[in-house]
């Protein structure tokens, strides 16, 4: 058995080392460390009041200090006991919702304090980012494309350009119906080519290629992100 510190310096060092095993064996402790000195780096590079600062420095500690005290209680409890008991896992709930308590308060110290700041910075980049109507159409169309693809990948059922789900064809042709509406802001040209996309989407499934689900679910994924990024880019 390892003998109790007989000093104040090897109780410091046992601290340490118990700092040091959670941080080892625990993910969620790399995560809290990991997110405190972001939170930290953050409000320095902001330049937050000092009262902002001391109230980031306590809510971080304390996530930190109720994670390393979950940790111990797991430690204590599998040392108890290796076989299953309700009553060692109520008891690692219990210190485990203290954990999710803290990160919460946590989380609404740091939304409160860094929200006023970060608005203007995402305020500012979106401005930037702000495209003309003569090259939206080319991001969009690229950006439906490559979410179409990405999104059959996952399902993992028919080919890039032909089958699976959803329809590839179907969400840019609504895509660009949805484009071209919002470039001219013309109903005549916004009905032409609404049913020039109704009629590719009606040919996917009349040939067997797609089905009505895979045909919109295409459709309604086309127009839910071009209406998106003209929103961000365009229109705001």
């Amino acid at each position: 058995m390892k003998p109790v510190p007989q000093n104040l310096l090897e109780s410091f060092n046992a601290a340490i080392e118990g700092i040091i095993l959670a941080t080892k064996t625990e993910k969620n402790m790399r995560i809290h460390f990991t997110v405190a000195l972001l939170a930290i780096f953050l409000a320095l590079f902001l330049r937050v009041s000092k009262i902002d600062v001391l109230l980031i420095f306590i809510s971080t500690f304390f996530v930190l200090f109720a994670e390393t005290l979950n940790t111990s209680i797991e430690y204590l409890a599998d040392y108890v006991s290796k076989e299953y008991s309700p009553g060692i896992e109520a008891v690692k709930n219990l210190a485990a919702g203290a954990v999710l308590l803290s990160s919460f308060g946590s989380f609404v110290v740091g939304y409160i304090i860094f929200s006023k700041y970060l608005y203007y910075v995402i305020y500012y980049v979106l401005d930037m980012l702000k495209t003309a109507g003569s090259d939206i159409s080319i991001v969009v169309i690229s950006i439906v494309f490559v979410g179409i693809i990405i999104i059959k990948a996952m399902f993992n059922k028919g080919t890039p350009l032909r089958g699976g789900f959803p329809s590839g064809h179907a969400a840019v042709a609504f895509s660009i119906w949805l484009t071209v509406s919002f470039l001219t802001l013309n109903p005549v040209v916004s009905l032409l080519t609404f049913i020039l996309a109704f009629l590719i989407a009606l040919s996917r499934i009349s040939s067997g290629i797609h089905t009505k689900i895979e045909v919109l679910t295409g459709s309604i994924i086309g127009i839910l992100i071009t209406a998106l990024i003209f929103k961000l880019f365009y229109f705001s």
